[in-house]
């Protein structure tokens, strides 16, 4: 829920959490659904980045299929800029 609403310093607080375990490719909300590919669709630069920096995976795919490239263009922000940290 954090991601959604855009709480940076509560997904810090959520990856700092439990260093042993890969926060960064951690599916949410109780289905597959990559924190990544979340936060894309939220249109959320500065968790994203975050994410990319720990090594969260570009082409991890929820249940359904959908991936955080996918989610750039369907969800909310500037397509442009999550592409491009997407492919960067």
């Amino acid at each position: 829920k954090a991601i959604q609403k855009g709480d940076t310093k509560s997904v810090l607080k959520w990856i700092n959490a439990n260093p042993r375990e890969d926060r960064a490719n951690a599916t949410i909300s109780g289905s597959i659904v990559p924190a990544l590919l979340l936060a894309s669709y939220h249109g959320d630069l500065t968790v994203m980045v975050i994410l990319l920096q720990l090594g969260a995976n570009v082409d991890g795919r929820a249940t359904f299929g959908t991936t955080a490239m996918s989610g750039a263009f369907k969800g909310k922000g500037d397509i442009n800029e999550k592409v491009r940290l997407l492919l960067s």
